[in-house]
């Protein structure tokens, strides 16, 4: 794939949810970004351009930023259906091509979900948090307290969650679209070639970090200067009951639903004395 090829689907990837729909969901993002590839491969051929074109404007639905695997993928199978010399292996082919869109949609939805959405954001809130307090701003005073932010403590802690989560954005966009269109079906289009279960595994990790930092300073600002008495234990330990009763059930399989509503009551019950 040349370059300057590579460089406009790229621009293009970020118009993939511009068209979202109901119906088919991201079909017109999809076919608009694979658009200058077709245009380019079948320029000795316009005629086939509207009836390729109409099967990237089917069902189409994955992770925005990992959708980038799906195009090198989907540009490479559609190099092999050119390259057909009659009509039964046209039709093997463009068969392949339609397993290989649902099946990698599916897999580069699944790894985006829990790494993007589920790990990378959160982790970069607590990253926002972490920074905060580390230049001194403190959330933990009571409502009544002038809380003074500094316009640059803000911009500091937002543009370093920023620059984290758009810098393996980015990544991932740009090498997903060389990785996916060098490589074949027996690497899932270069999907395995990353042990994704250990990024977002380590990712959580960080996060866990980040949590307990905050977590930590939190108990050191709410026990200063209180004042600890038989009231103050009986809801420390209700507290830690229902974390560890929390475990228990997420280890036994058992809905949580039930425990919250338990605590939210009982809660409730503590506070009115």
């Amino acid at each position: 794939m040349p370059f300057w090829l590579r460089v406009n689907m790229f621009f293009r990837s970020f118009f993939l949810q511009a068209g979202w729909n109901y119906v088919k969901y991201q079909n017109f993002g999809f076919a608009l970004v694979m658009m200058p590839f077709l245009r380019r491969l079948y320029r000795q051929d316009p005629e086939a351009l509207p009836t390729v074109l109409a099967r990237y404007l089917e069902t189409f639905n994955t992770h925005p930023v990992m959708a980038s695997f799906c195009f090198g993928a989907m540009a490479k199978k559609e190099e092999t259906i050119a390259k057909t010399h009659n009509v039964a292996e046209y039709k093997d082919q463009v068969a392949e091509w339609i397993g290989a869109r649902r099946g990698l949609s599916i897999t580069a939805a699944s790894i985006g979900d829990r790494l993007f959405w589920g790990t990378l954001k959160p982790l970069t809130l607590l990253l926002a948090i972490f920074v905060w307090m580390l230049l001194g701003v403190n959330f933990l005073e009571s409502a009544g307290a002038e809380i003074p932010l500094s316009p640059l403590y803000a911009f500091t802690a937002c543009l370093a969650a920023f620059f984290v989560y758009n810098t393996i954005a980015l990544f991932v966009r740009w090498e997903g679209l060389k990785i996916g269109y060098e490589s074949d079906d027996a690497s899932c289009f270069g999907l395995t070639r990353f042990d994704w279960n250990r990024t977002i595994y380590n990712a959580k990790r960080i996060g866990i970090f980040f949590a307990v930092g905050i977590i930590l300073f939190g108990v050191y600002r709410f026990f200063d200067g209180v004042r600890v008495d038989i009231h103050f234990i009986a809801r420390a330990v209700l507290v830690l009951s229902f974390v560890m009763f929390s475990f228990i059930t997420r280890r036994l399989r058992l809905p949580n639903v039930y425990l919250y509503i338990a605590a939210v009551i009982i809660f409730n019950v503590v506070c009115l004395f």
